[in-house]
């Protein structure tokens, strides 16, 4: 059996070579031989990304981001329920989707990936036509951006300010607030590009473009 060590350097020189078959493989050799490592969650995760843009195979990809949900990583495993609700919903299994992804939408602490499980909730339910609960969903969602804007602000993390500061921009605006909305996406905007990066800063810009 291989060292789990070796076979993460091995996955650190197969990603700068872009070498995406190598990838899947030892990623499934780390979830064959140290399943119960928190590498293995991360792998499975990344398996079943693997298996869906690159394979196009929703079934599997859907088997392995429900491993990946079952092994509750705070972070592997909320990343992989959130992917797995998405896949459900193409599926068109709408309530085992809605499920899933509420599990994620409203941990204890606001994080990423609840966020964006708010985000497909609210698409989904858009989608259907549910205005009411779009509407819900929306400002829990903006109650949420708020608290990781005011975490990241406290820690410094200007990047991830940025990232949020857009997200809750375009929430606002979404939700008709248009003055909030304008006051945060300039505050993101003084960031400027190296901070928020090109595309983000591009879309900044756009969204308050008159």
């Amino acid at each position: 059996m291989a060292n789990l060590e070796s076979l993460q350097n091995d996955l650190a020189n197969l990603d700068a070579q872009h070498d995406l078959e190598g990838l899947r493989k030892v990623r499934q050799q780390i979830v064959t031989e140290h399943p119960a490592s928190d590498a293995a969650v991360e792998a499975l995760y990344k398996i079943g990304l693997d298996l869906l843009f690159r394979g196009r195979d929703l079934g599997a990809a859907v088997e392995k981001f429900e491993d990946a949900a079952k092994r509750k990583h705070p972070f592997w495993s909320a990343a992989a329920r959130t992917s797995l609700g998405l896949c459900l919903y193409h599926q068109g299994r709408t309530q085992r989707a809605l499920l899933e992804l509420r599990k994620v939408a409203y941990p204890e602490t606001p994080t990423h990936h609840s966020v964006t499980a708010l985000t497909f909730l609210e698409q989904i339910y858009a989608n259907d036509g549910n205005r009411d609960e779009v509407k819900r969903i929306r400002k829990d969602r903006i109650h949420q951006l708020e608290q990781l804007i005011a975490k990241a602000r406290e820690q410094g993390a200007t990047q991830e300010r940025g990232f949020h500061l857009h997200n809750l921009g375009v929430a606002l605006r979404d939700h008709g607030e248009d003055g909030r909305a304008k006051a945060v996406l300039e505050e993101a905007k003084e960031l400027g590009p190296d901070v928020l990066g090109a595309d983000l800063y591009r879309s900044v810009v756009d969204l308050l473009s008159p």
